[in-house]
């Protein structure tokens, strides 16, 4: 369990520790010059059962205030320390505001220096102490007495802390590993070190990590968990690595980087949040307001964007978007706190609710809606809400990255839930039931306004389709739904027009009788399919009439157009498309050229070059300086006739 104590400068913090561990976190030249903590001090207290407590001992001055919000990110329990002899001062309640704020609900308070005060000016500050833990809604917040150079009161904080430590909750390491640096240094026949708060996952000795400065990728050489060695370091563990990479050092690190899995990293300069404004203030905070930003154990300037409305009250709370000044790497759920535009007081904190928000739209009620949705506890809670909510389903990838969800732990929250899942990899969506069958029925309702508006035409592509459905669905989605609706009848298909079961286009019998005649004479055995005017002078009709005619044929999907004036039935497509495949799969390297398939085909250049530039644009093939190679499946571009 990790301890961070908290309080007014000069309060007893470092001798608090001491006395607790035996160990002086004060080890800078100039803390011992001034005797206080300019920077974070940790110890470690072995626990009955082989556990161990870590203390992290934070600066009190409101200089070092910035110190100690890097040290308190990630601490299971807070230690207020309030002198007897001073009372509660303004960083007494600054720190247990942030304390709040960070969502740290476990806390302590430490009464130190009673052997400076009469008794009866200690039952005036415990009296103090009281109303403040009332008003911080902390009334059950035990007060410990402390002289901690005579060891009074020692013994009966250190078993409540024991006891604290045997309740806290093992957290999980089924995340990936990230963790806030809040020390970088070099040792002498070691390398570089850096230290800070594990904030999830697990990470083994040799393993690789991704810097946030600048992504470069660094080995882990070593780890020392609590002052000893170790072998791996896991979440809520405080530790020190040893670490080594391709252009890695002091000036490439710094406090407010993180070590993180490959996997998280994922730059942003844009999060919302769930914000809460302390009860302190004076005012509002208002709509652009500049703020720092502490999040982990990063330092940033940020802006405020208030997403509903144009402020929050002093003690409410509300959404917005943070715009920060640089990028950051951050989840949902972490906590943080805004100091004021000259860092002098704090006035606000919250938890990160999406940390990639857009730039568009932030405040559009549909946006809101969604954020409502994520303020959820879990999850397990938030995916549902947002599936019940969202008509386009939840694309899953970006939904495990901000919460640091790995496939197998997005798979394991998925199972109970009975979601449909769309697509794959990195496009996969998850439908409740309700809003997939919306979605097929909104799908057939857009195809039938289609028919309406186009009679004439066969039935609708997917692009025709996606550009009349609100709001967007994207292509794989789109093509699982349509299939489906294809599976059980309720749509029809041919040549990748969809259509529904009852509408027909009216083709008179003269157009059916010169589309089957001219389909007859662009299937030659051998040779050159003839062009759109010697078909029209060999079946002995006008260029208009025939024209008219295929370009029915190429609505039902029976004649593809490769190019003006030239038509070819969908048979002979078929055929030309597999022999471009086969002499690309005889290929050693994949590649053929203009030449090699004319021999192939046994065809004139000229329409060979009018049906490989036909390919080439429909993106079947491409070009590769004087040859071609096939780029995709022909199935994905083409509904062929007759190919397994």
């Amino acid at each position: 369990m990790i301890v961070a104590t908290a309080g007014h400068v000069d309060h007893g913090k470092t001798e608090l520790v001491k006395a607790l561990t035996g160990t002086d976190t004060d080890q800078l030249p100039e803390e011992k010059a001034r005797g206080l903590s300019v920077d974070l001090g940790f110890a470690y207290q072995a626990l009955p059962d082989s556990g161990m407590l870590g203390f992290v001992d934070v600066p009190g001055h409101e200089k070092f205030i910035r110190n100690m919000l890097a040290g308190v990110a990630g601490i299971d329990l807070g230690l207020l320390v309030v002198a007897a002899d001073d009372g509660v001062m303004p960083q007494t309640r600054e720190h247990l505001a942030i304390l709040n704020l960070l969502g740290i609900e476990k806390c302590l308070v430490a009464l130190t220096k009673i052997d400076r005060a009469q008794p009866d000016r200690i039952r005036e500050v415990q009296l103090q102490l009281k109303r403040l833990l009332l008003d911080e809604e902390r009334e059950g917040c035990d007060v410990y007495p402390i002289c901690a150079p005579k060891g009074e009161g020692i013994d009966a904080l250190s078993q409540a802390l024991f006891q604290h430590a045997k309740g806290s909750i093992v957290r999980s390491t089924n995340q990936n590993f990230r963790m806030a640096i809040d020390r970088v240094f070099s040792l002498k026949g070691v390398g570089l070190i850096v230290t800070g708060m594990v904030f999830s996952g697990l990470i083994h000795t040799s393993q690789n990590l991704t810097l946030s400065s600048t992504g470069s990728q660094v080995r882990i050489r070593g780890i020392r968990v609590n002052s000893q060695t170790s072998d791996c370091a896991k979440a809520g563990e405080r530790c020190a690595l040893n670490i080594t990479g391709r252009g890695i050092d002091e000036h490439s690190v710094r406090r407010g980087n993180w070590l993180m899995h490959h996997d998280l990293y994922s730059p942003t300069k844009r999060i919302d949040v769930d914000l809460e404004v302390l009860q302190s203030e004076a005012g509002a905070l208002k709509h652009w307001t500049p703020t720092h930003l502490h999040i982990g154990s990063d330092h940033l300037l940020a802006r405020v964007a208030i997403l509903s409305g144009s402020s929050i009250a002093a003690g409410t709370r509300g959404l917005a978007q943070l715009v920060l000044d640089r990028d950051t790497f951050v989840c949902h759920g972490d906590r943080f706190v805004l100091r004021d535009q000259s860092a002098q007081r704090t006035i606000a904190g919250g938890r990160v609710i999406d940390p990639f928000s857009p730039k568009r739209g932030r405040a559009k009620p549909r946006r809101i809606a969604s954020l409502k949705a994520m303020c959820g506890e879990t999850p397990a809670e938030i995916l549902k809400n947002l599936t019940n909510q969202s008509e386009t389903g939840v694309s899953l990838q970006p939904f495990g990255l901000a919460h640091n969800l790995p496939a197998p732990q997005i798979n394991a929250l998925i199972a109970p839930l009975g979601f449909r899942l769309v697509g794959t990899a990195a496009q996969e969506r998850a439908f409740c039931d309700k809003r997939w069958q919306e979605l097929l029925h909104c799908i057939e309702k857009t195809i039938a306004q289609f028919h309406k508006s186009n009679p004439a035409l066969f039935g609708a592509s997917i692009k025709e389709i996606q550009i009349l459905l609100i709001p967007f669905v994207e292509t794989v989605t789109l093509n699982a739904a349509l299939n489906l609706l294809v599976a059980e009848n309720r749509l029809s298909e041919r040549g990748k027009k969809f259509y529904l079961p009852s509408h027909s286009v009216h083709i008179s019998a003269k157009d059916k009788s010169l589309l089957a005649r001219a389909t007859a004479v662009l299937s030659p055995p051998s040779g050159t399919p003839p062009s759109l005017y010697q078909v029209a002078k060999d079946i002995g009709v006008d260029v208009s009439s025939l024209e008219k005619a295929l370009k029915i044929g190429v609505k039902l999907g029976d004649i593809t157009m490769i190019e003006k004036n030239r038509y070819l039935p969908k048979s002979m497509l078929t055929k030309f498309v597999i022999i471009a495949e086969q002499l690309a799969a005889r290929s050693g390297d994949g590649l053929f050229t203009t030449a090699n398939y004319r021999d192939e085909v046994n065809l004139g250049r000229n329409f060979v070059i009018a049906l490989l530039e036909y390919f080439d644009r429909m993106g079947f093939t491409m070009q590769v300086g004087n040859h071609r190679r096939v780029r995709c499946s022909a199935d994905s571009i083409f509904l062929l006739e007759g190919k397994d």
